[in-house]
């Protein structure tokens, strides 16, 4: 691939996957036990785990949705049996909720994904040098300013092309 061509490719496929990233938060993913569950719901798993005298509106602040949501998916994780309701002995007005073993073995099964994706970048990035890595990070900086940008038009072929011109430039300069 030609040099002044990445820069397209590369910018599809950083939108490829953002919207890879959209798509998987309304596909509900299949976990230990055979548990399908969306990526709120999972959330959502964990927070009452990782929070486990929280009520609905403590769940909303941690998980960073509202209150309704937080009930509504507490709704259907009771219905799926991975969540149980209780009162405090000290609150007897207020609802918690604690994971079930079935809701215990659908967060562990989504932890071990996570550890083995994690530890897979993690291999991925140890491999790079510190100006590779530079890079990335620059590159992750100058899209995080321009977003929401859905799109970004190719001028690969054009002559206005800026990489094509720098490029053009750079070898003249070497002659």
């Amino acid at each position: 691939m030609e040099v002044f061509t990445m820069q397209c490719e590369i910018a599809r496929q950083f939108f490829e996957m953002l919207s890879a990233i959209a798509a998987e938060q309304k596909i509900p993913r299949e976990y230990c036990g055979g548990y399908v569950l969306y990526r709120a719901e999972i959330n959502l798993l964990e927070k009452i785990e990782e929070y486990p005298e929280s009520n609905v509106s403590m769940l909303s602040v941690k998980s960073g949705v509202t209150k309704s949501a937080v009930t509504q998916m507490s709704i259907k994780l009771l219905e799926k049996g991975l969540i149980e309701r209780y009162q405090s002995p000290k609150n007897k007005k207020e609802k918690y909720f604690r994971l079930t073993p079935a809701g215990q073995e659908a967060r562990k099964g989504h932890a071990e994904y996570n550890q083995k994706a994690a530890d897979q970048i993690r291999s991925y990035l140890c491999s790079l040098n510190s100006e590779e890595k530079r890079t990335i990070l620059g590159f992750m900086e100058v899209m995080r300013q321009y977003m929401p940008l859905c799109t970004f038009p190719c001028q690969c072929n054009s002559k206005e092309n800026s990489c094509f011109l720098a490029e053009q430039k750079r070898m003249e300069e070497s002659c």
